[in-house]
């Protein structure tokens, strides 16, 4: 490892790593525990597939304990200390789909684009690339690509995929806000969701080829089943948040859906149901992070609903 790269690391306020017995002393690992896992990590995956929305099957790469292990020191100590690019609002701390749809408040057209099979199009290349720009040396930034890879991809499983994903898309991020920001458009990214929005329509729209090629040639895919544009006559939904020009929410029918759950709580028949329970309390706290509107109203008629059911499961959802 050269100077230069020493002096970046530190600067970055990364671990200083350039041999197996540096990350041995630092993880308190064996050096034959870590080439092993290095050497044979696809071994160490257990694969299973869930159905996606569109009916196509997700797979699924859960790594052992032993090996999840060794992806949470790397997230911890060295991916969770850099940077994401400005346009990127998913999977970082202390950002929620909220942060993600706000910049395209009361715009007239937002476009959204789906990148298709996100994790797996990122290359064990690409993950390389991700810890030399750190400053590792070539024999580190091989063994932290092969521990946080699959079989020549990000697994859709490990702890590392979300930011490693997120920093080898930081010069997709970049060319496209280059191009979008002087034509006075608005570029968000959350995971694989991108959302572009503007005050003119015909400027928004007119983006998509231009978009669509620095995506192809920065090796990302467009699902073009999931590409949408909503102008005036059409809700604009950006990452499930519905946008008006005074207000972003989960939109009516949503919090209708939620209304009901909650009712369906005071019912003898749901009197034990954890599982509903639990769900209500999840879009509790959903609204926490991204509609608080409604969230005071949904507390408003739990406590209406608990003074008529003191008994029914309404009971632990009472502050």
């Amino acid at each position: 490892m050269s100077k230069s790269e020493i002096i970046k690391l530190n600067m970055l306020g990364l671990p200083v790593i350039q041999t197996i017995d540096d990350f041995s002393l630092i993880t308190h690992i064996s050096n034959y525990t870590i080439f092993q896992l290095s050497k044979n990590s696809d071994n160490y995956y257990k694969t299973y597939d869930i159905p996606k929305k569109s009916g196509r099957p997700r797979q699924i790469c859960q790594p052992s304990r032993k090996l999840k292990g060794f992806q949470s020191w790397i997230l911890v100590n060295i991916l969770d200390k850099t940077k994401v690019s400005s346009s990127c609002k998913g999977f970082e701390k202390k950002t929620s789909t909220l942060d993600n749809a706000l910049p395209h408040k009361g715009a007239n057209t937002i476009l959204t684009i789906d990148l298709k099979d996100f994790f797996p199009t990122i290359t064990s290349k690409q993950v390389f690339n991700v810890f030399k720009t750190l400053g590792y040396n070539n024999l580190i930034s091989t063994i932290f690509t092969n521990i946080c890879t699959y079989k020549g991809f990000l697994p859709q499983g490990s702890p590392c995929s979300p930011k490693l994903a997120n920093l080898s898309a930081w010069m997709l991020d970049l060319r496209i806000q280059g191009y979008v920001g002087k034509r006075g458009i608005n570029y968000t990214r959350y995971a694989d969701d991108l959302s572009f929005s503007g005050l003119n329509p015909s400027n928004v729209v007119n983006i998509y080829p231009m978009i669509k090629t620095i995506v192809e040639s920065e090796k990302f895919k467009i699902n073009n089943s999931k590409t949408r544009v909503a102008s005036s006559a059409r809700a604009k939904i950006v990452t499930g948040l519905v946008i008006s020009d005074e207000k972003i929410g989960i939109g009516k029918q949503k919090y209708k859906n939620v209304r009901a759950k909650i009712h369906h709580l005071t019912l003898p028949s749901e009197m034990g149901n954890v599982k509903l329970l639990n769900e209500v309390g999840g879009w509790l706290s959903y609204l926490n992070s991204v509609d608080k509107e409604r969230l005071s109203k949904a507390r408003k008629y739990i406590n209406e609903l608990h003074k008529k059911n003191p008994k029914s499961m309404i009971q632990y959802l009472v502050k």
